[in-house]
């Protein structure tokens, strides 16, 4: 699970927040910002409670401008992947902007490569809409990072804020989405636990399936009680067809 969700948990008890997310059957997380007091004392509490961090995210500007230390809290945590989640607006209002974002995401995930990790990209719904000319900027992101050193997080979500059919492409891009988060959309737009809302996660997780993806996420962005949300999330996914022990542990007796 992505860890933003219980961000405000983690503050309060970190290790008994990460405990509990053990105990509700999560096997991997993924941590954006809150790392613990000291990320190699993190990296051994999560060997202690089974749990993995195959990716973390990591702010753009450090991820460019120091990367040796961005590299070191990954391998610290354990961490295979390291995830672009953000773009300030002041950065990406125009087509040669996100040209300028591609070359450095270039320049990154090579030395990220060099590091034997690789670089992804995560998505929000800005990256679906058109600049002047009708330029998608999501199509430059696609056709103008090299595939060798620039993966992408896919979140369902923000893609169906930004009209975008999750399945269908991860289906014409097999291998460019080895990450994916998971979280529902309710009714009225805001984020809801999997199952509770619009999208059809029977189509995602079956593309997901067949396109590469690697690891799964559950998110929810916000929620007035985390732990049950996560709770009931874990459940639904349990009852999908394309769901296996490798990504979630069998409930407990």
């Amino acid at each position: 699970m992505q860890l933003y969700t219980v961000r405000d948990l983690l503050k309060v008890d970190f290790e008994g927040t990460l405990r509990t997310v053990a105990d509700l059957g999560y096997r991997e997380v993924e941590f954006a910002g809150i790392l613990g007091v000291d990320v190699s004392r993190t990296g051994q509490l999560l060997r202690r409670l089974g749990l993995a961090a195959p990716s973390v995210h990591l702010d753009y500007a450090s991820l460019r401008d120091d990367a040796r230390r961005s590299f070191e809290i990954a391998e610290l945590l354990g961490s295979r992947f390291v995830v672009c989640p953000w773009l300030d607006p002041s950065i990406r209002q125009t087509s040669d902007d996100w040209m300028r974002i591609c070359d450095d995401l270039n320049t990154i995930g090579e030395r990220a490569s060099r590091s034997d990790l690789t670089l992804a990209y995560h998505n929000h719904d800005f990256e679906f809409a058109d600049l002047p000319g009708g330029i998608r900027p999501y199509d430059v992101l696609l056709s103008r990072t090299d595939a060798r050193f620039v993966k992408f997080e896919l979140d369902v979500y923000w893609a169906t804020k930004g009209h975008l059919d999750s399945a269908r492409v991860l289906r014409a891009n097999p291998s460019r989405f080895p990450l994916l988060h998971l979280k529902d959309m309710a009714e009225d737009g805001s984020t809801t636990e999997l199952g509770h809302g619009t999208i059809d996660f029977a189509s995602i997780l079956a593309a997901a399936s067949q396109s590469g993806v690697r690891h799964l996420f559950v998110e929810q962005d916000v929620s007035s009680d985390p732990l049950g949300s996560i709770e009931a999330s874990i459940t639904f996914l349990r009852s999908q067809p394309y769901m296996s022990s490798s990504f979630i542990r069998p409930r407990t007796p």
